[in-house]
């Protein structure tokens, strides 16, 4: 593949991927909304998998892991934002339209997430 083709679909790629998984976590969690795991008194969210995965991906250099990671993250940002509790804050006019403007910064973005990923 050229370079000039891989330039143009890597930053797409990286979107469509991004964009896939907040859909299926967001599906997933209104069909079946089930707590995030507890560790004695610390409860696990979807986040902390989605940092996991910006750094996995990012040292393996695996865009895959890293567009996952971060629709992870970017998925439950605006719930950590507004100081979400139940599942209904995660479903809340504010989250949905908080997470809507991540999804759109990230598309205007995404060349330059590419950029850094490359460099780093």
């Amino acid at each position: 593949m050229e370079t000039w083709e891989r330039n143009c679909i890597m930053p797409n790629l990286f979107f469509l991927i991004f964009l896939i998984t907040i859909l299926i976590t967001r599906l997933f969690l209104f069909l079946h909304p089930t707590p995030a795991p507890t560790i004695g008194k610390f409860r696990t969210h979807h986040y902390m998998f989605g940092i996991l995965g910006i750094v996995l991906g990012i040292f393996t250099h695996l865009i895959v892991i890293c567009a996952v990671g971060w629709g992870l993250f970017v998925d439950e940002l605006t719930y950590l934002l507004i100081g979400g509790k139940s599942h209904e804050d995660n479903y809340s006019k504010i989250s949905l339209l908080g997470t809507f403007f991540f999804i759109i910064l990230t598309f205007i973005l995404r060349d330059y997430f590419l950029i850094l990923f490359r460099n780093l």
